[in-house]
């Protein structure tokens, strides 16, 4: 596995130096980010002493967001590659959760292993969004995507502010853009995906509980 990790690393400088030469400093930064990003994985592994296995879904993870999500625009290529990749770090920060307790506390049971995992892995999950909330606010950035909603289930139109009722969208504009015409209802301000976020940090812990069910916690 070694070697595999040199050798993935290797191929991330070589790529970045051809970039350098041909003066594509956006891409530069991307493969300089992504050579940074698996050398700190590198030094985490030192300090936790996770498995190899775990390492190489680490390197995954990190090609795949950095080279493909940003260099190749999967995220705008493949509609739900961005629910993957939150998925597939779920996936890793539940393995990583797991060697951190331990090192909390060797004889802890399983119960309390992905009890952890889970509240870890939620955690991280929301930290990551307020992260992509600043982001937005800050540097107008659009981290969370909007999303396009067809109808409104609220209480706030119903007559006694009680009772909820269902709204389908008709009509609705924007700075005279019929955004119905265009987009096909109303556009939400990124709720959705902080949401859909969220549950596929979940999943992600579930899927890696499923992983881990035939072996011993």
């Amino acid at each position: 596995m070694i070697k595999l990790f040199r050798f993935i690393k290797m191929i991330v400088s070589i790529f970045l130096l051809i970039e350098l030469i041909r003066g594509k400093f956006a891409i530069v930064f991307i493969l300089f980010l992504t050579l940074l990003l698996l050398i700190l994985s590198d030094i985490l592994k030192k300090k936790i002493k996770y498995s190899d296995r775990l390492q190489l879904f680490i390197y995954i993870f990190i090609i795949s967001t950095q080279i493909f999500g940003e260099i190749f625009s999967f995220y705008a290529k493949i509609f739900f590659f961005d629910t993957l990749m939150h998925m597939f770090s779920a996936f890793i920060i539940s393995g990583l959760s797991i060697y951190v307790l331990k090192l909390l506390n060797n004889n802890s049971s399983w119960k309390l292993i992905i009890s952890f995992m889970v509240c870890f892995s939620l955690a991280m999950a929301c930290l990551w969004e307020v992260f992509e909330f600043t982001v937005d606010r800050v540097l107008n950035r659009d981290m969370q995507k909007d999303t396009v909603i067809t109808e409104i289930d609220s209480s706030l139109f119903s007559e006694n502010n009680k009772d909820v009722v269902n709204i389908k969208v008709y009509n609705t504009t924007l700075n005279n853009i019929d955004l119905v015409y265009y987009y096909g209802g109303y556009i939400d301000i990124g709720l959705y995906d902080t949401i859909y976020d969220v549950l596929a940090a979940l999943g992600g812990t579930l899927f890696y509980i499923l992983y881990k069910k035939s072996e011993a916690f």
